[in-house]
C-alpha cells in the first residue's frame, strides 16, 4: 500500500510539472465589432427550368449593386485545457441594393427581363461561423491557430421590374465546413501594435468558398484597442438549389477590439 501511494504521488507530481506551464495560463480571448465597406462583383444565375441562353446576371452591369458598409462581430474564448479546442464565433452582415437599366436580356426564375428595362435589385449574404481551433503556437510575439469552421450562409438576390412591378428572387441557405487559420505577429517597435491574418477555405465539386482578411491592430489600454484591415470573400457555387454564382465581395473594415 505504501509502495502504491509513493508511485501515485510521484505520478501526480510528474503530471503537475508536465502541465503546469499550460495550467498557469488563464481563461482569455477577444471580442471585436466594427464595420465592413464591401463592394460586390461577379455573376449569379437562377434558372430552375434550364431556359436556354445567356442567363448570367452581372452584379455591376445588370444589378448595379452599390458599395455598402455593414456590421461584423466576432468573439474568441480560450482556456488552459490543452486537449479541448478553443471556440470562435463570428457574424458578418452583407447587404446591398441597386437601381439602373439592364444591359442585356436574360431569364431569372423563369421571368424574362429585357434589355433597357429599369430594375431595382437587392442582394444579401449573411454568414454565421462556429469554429473549434487549437493554438498551435502561443508566444508573446507570435500566435498561430488552426481549426475547423462550420459556416451557415443565408443569402438572396431579388430583382424587381419597375415597369411591370414584378419581383423574382433566388435564395441560398446552407451549412458548410471550412478549414480555419489565424496568425498574429507583434511588431517590436511599439508595444501593443501587431499585424494579423485570418481565413477560412473549402473547395469541392466545382464549388469554392473562402475569405481572407489582414489587419493592423493597436491595443491602447487594458486590452482595449482598434483594428483596421482589408477583407476578401469568394463565393463560387455550382447548382445549389438551382443557383449558380461566382461572387467576389471585398473592401476595407475597421472596428474596436478587446483582448482579454
Amino acid at each position: 500500500m505504501i509502495h502504491f501511494k509513493k508511485i501515485a504521488l510521484a505520478a501526480g507530481v510528474a503530471a503537475f510539472v508536465a502541465v503546469s506551464p499550460v495550467a498557469a495560463k488563464k481563461l482569455g480571448g477577444e471580442i471585436a465589432v466594427g464595420g465592413w465597406q464591401h463592394d460586390p462583383s461577379g455573376w449569379i444565375e437562377y434558372n430552375p427550368n434550364d431556359v436556354p441562353g445567356d442567363n448570367r446576371v452581372d452584379a455591376d452591369d445588370d444589378l448595379h449593386l452599390d458599395t455598402q458598409t455593414d456590421f461584423y462581430a466576432r468573439a474568441k474564448f480560450e482556456h488552459p485545457i490543452p486537449i479541448l479546442p478553443n471556440i470562435r464565433v463570428a457574424y458578418v452582415h452583407t447587404e446591398t441594393t441597386g437601381d439602373g437599366r439592364l444591359s442585356k436580356t436574360f431569364t431569372f426564375d423563369d421571368q424574362v427581363y429585357v434589355a433597357n428595362e429599369e430594375i431595382h435589385s437587392e442582394a444579401k449574404l449573411d454568414s454565421v461561423d462556429g469554429t473549434l481551433y487549437y493554438e498551435v503556437v502561443d508566444m508573446d510575439s507570435f500566435d498561430l491557430d488552426l481549426g475547423l469552421t462550420g459556416r451557415y450562409l443565408d443569402g438572396y438576390v431579388e430583382i424587381t421590374d419597375k415597369t411591370r412591378n414584378e419581383t423574382n428572387r433566388a435564395d441560398v441557405n446552407f451549412v458548410i465546413p471550412m478549414l480555419y487559420a489565424n496568425v498574429r505577429v507583434a511588431l517590436p517597435f511599439l508595444e501593443g501594435l501587431s499585424v494579423g491574418a485570418e481565413g477560412n477555405w473549402v473547395g469541392y465539386s466545382g464549388n469554392a468558398l473562402y475569405d481572407v482578411q489582414a489587419d493592423v491592430r493597436y491595443i491602447i489600454f487594458a486590452g482595449l484597442g482598434v483594428e483596421a484591415g482589408y477583407r476578401y470573400q469568394k463565393v463560387k457555387i455550382d447548382d445549389i438549389d438551382d443557383v449558380s454564382a461566382d461572387i467576389d465581395i471585398q473592401g476595407a473594415y475597421a472596428g474596436v477590439v478587446w483582448d482579454f
